[in-house]
Parts: structure tokens; sequence; C-alpha cells
């Protein structure tokens, strides 16, 4: 399984997980940091977003980058950005097992929100 880390996710933890032969990459290592989402949205394939910018589902033009990019993303809840640094490291750790669980067994295409104690639900999102 391929992961892709948008900007609200340090590349460091990309970095992290990669240490624990997790395949994952964070949108800086490919991309400038200033790039559109629908600019760098349209050159996904077949991985799984990583993100906390659940706005990508409800802005029109990024939704629909993202809906014909045909990749699945996994939107991290509103908890993500109230954690201090040391806290996201130790929960990704933490939670990675379940992410990967999550997203080994759903479809390419699918949106899922996780919560903070680990949960993950499928959102449906209708074009």
């Amino acid at each position: 399984m391929k992961y892709f880390f948008d900007n609200n996710i340090s590349p460091r933890y990309a970095a992290m997980l990669r240490a624990l032969d997790v395949d994952v990459t964070a949108l800086r290592e490919l991309f400038p940091p200033d790039i559109k989402d629908i600019d760098f949205l349209s050159q996904l394939t077949e991985c799984i977003l990583i993100t906390g910018d659940q706005r990508l589902l409800t802005r029109k033009v990024e939704a629909a980058a993202l809906r014909q990019s045909g990749i699945s993303a996994l939107f991290l809840a509103r908890f993500w950005t109230k954690m201090t640094f040391w806290d996201q490291a130790r929960w990704l750790v933490t939670r990675w097992p379940d992410i990967d669980r999550f997203a080994s067994h759903t479809s390419m295409g699918a949106y899922a929100e996780v919560q903070q104690g680990g949960a993950i639900r499928l959102i449906d999102v209708r074009a």
C-alpha cells in the first residue's frame, strides 16, 4: 500500500514511518510546498492520501480533482490539529496498523475519517 501525506502532516512523520517499512511520501518531497491541491491531486495515482484537510470534500474544484484522481483519502478528524508534534508522532505510530489494515481492505476511490480513538468511518460522498 502506498501512502501520500498532504502538507498539513509533517514530512518528518513520513520519514519516521518509512523507518518502520511503510511506503509513504510527503507532498513536499515531490512538489513545491505552495502547490495547489488541484495540481498535485491530478498527478497522484494508486495511493492513499492522508490529510487533515476535510475541505477537500467541500470545495467544488478540489472535490472534483480528488474524485477524478481515483485515489482513496483518509481524513484525520479535527483532533489532529490540536495535538502537539510529539503527540501526533505517538498517535501515528500507535494507530498506523489500524490505518494500514483499513486501507488494505478498502477499494480505491473510498474516503474515510479517522477519529482520535482510532475508529475509521467511511464518508459517503455523492458526486
